[in-house]
């Protein structure tokens, strides 16, 4: 049986951590923009030497980057909380704990004010049967919400009173066990929220996360999985997704296009990030779907699927693919 993690309003805030090489603790927001074509990613963290990093994302329909900015090392105070936490051009002020934060950065031309207010109780991943796994966090808390604020983009005002998705993880964090993941996140207004991460890692297939809807928040049991994805970037054009929760509900998602799309690193992974809307048993809504992949992987499906074979690259994939039983060395001893 896992450990039993009891959520505190301290957790709201920052974390000790220790000094393994893997401690990490950090922030994400997540920003679909409806009927403007435009996605945003706002992630700042922390390390046990309290060397600190942020990526600032804004981002069009096909992988269009409007702006985007990294910087990491940064030493900060250890005293430094998430109250007021500023790192490189973004600032995140948490306010009245599992409840307000507000996000906040200007790069390049572009600037974001992003007010959060949650809709649902922050849920963990050890509210799921098995728990948070040791290489995802100590813990990690999902939560949906409304989010309201400004855009600016050059003279371009874009104001947006929407729903969004953030979450707060600390403890380690190993990249190079996973295998595949896809991390979704589904709200219809303040009245239904969903949250999954479903994948593989260390030979183990995993669905955490939860259900929210008529006035029940529960755990995942299950997910179904249909995805349709473009060859150009591999992410998808159509999905479906099938959800039992421990409260022994059914619900279906369905997505029939998206409206924002960017890819980029994360641990080794490529992360393909994309939003637009979909239905929740028939109700309309907002979805957004990460997944994680090996580049590798991504380019000799793209060249597989092409089945044109009239590059360098596409026939390096239709060789391997021709591999079979052939001897490796790096493989004997």
């Amino acid at each position: 049986m896992p450990t039993q993690f009891s959520l505190t309003d301290r957790d709201d805030r920052r974390h000790s951590l220790n000094d393994n090489p893997l401690a990490r603790e950090s922030l994400i927001f997540i920003l679909f923009i409806p009927e403007e074509d435009i996605g945003i990613i706002a992630y700042t963290w922390v390390d046990g030497e309290s060397k600190a990093g942020a990526m600032g994302l804004v981002f069009g329909r096909d992988n269009d980057r409007i702006t985007q900015f990294h910087v990491e090392g940064v030493e900060v105070p250890r005293d430094a909380d998430f109250d007021q936490w500023t790192v490189g051009p973004m600032t995140v002020r948490h306010g009245e704990p599992h409840k307000r934060a507000r996000v906040t950065f200007e790069h390049d031309g572009v600037e974001l004010d992003y007010s959060f207010e949650a809709t649902t109780p922050a849920f963990t991943y050890h509210d799921n049967r098995d728990g948070c796994p040791s290489w995802l966090a100590d813990n990690r808390l999902e939560q949906s919400g409304l989010a309201t604020g400004t855009l600016r983009i050059g003279e371009r005002e874009i104001a947006f009173d929407t729903t969004g998705h953030r979450d707060h993880s600390w403890g380690q964090r190993d990249w190079t066990a996973i295998h595949q993941y896809r991390w979704v996140n589904v709200q219809v207004g303040s009245d239904v929220a969903i949250n999954f991460l479903e994948g593989s890692a260390l030979d183990q297939h995993y669905d955490l996360g939860y259900v929210d809807r008529d006035g029940e928040q529960s755990p995942i049991v299950r997910v179904e999985v249909d995805i349709e994805r473009d060859l150009e970037h591999f992410s998808y054009t159509s999905a479906r997704f099938v959800i039992l929760d421990e409260l022994d509900r059914t619900t279906e998602v369905v997505a029939d296009h998206r409206d924002a799309l960017a890819v980029w690193p994360a641990g080794g992974l490529q992360s393909h990030d994309a939003g637009g809307p979909c239905t929740v048993d028939g109700l309309p809504g907002r979805i957004h779907i990460e997944e994680g992949w090996h580049p590798e992987f991504v380019e000799r499906r793209k060249a597989m699927l092409s089945e044109k074979f009239d590059s360098e690259e596409s026939r390096t994939a239709l060789s391997v693919n021709k591999g079979v039983g052939i001897l490796d060395a790096s493989l004997t001893r």
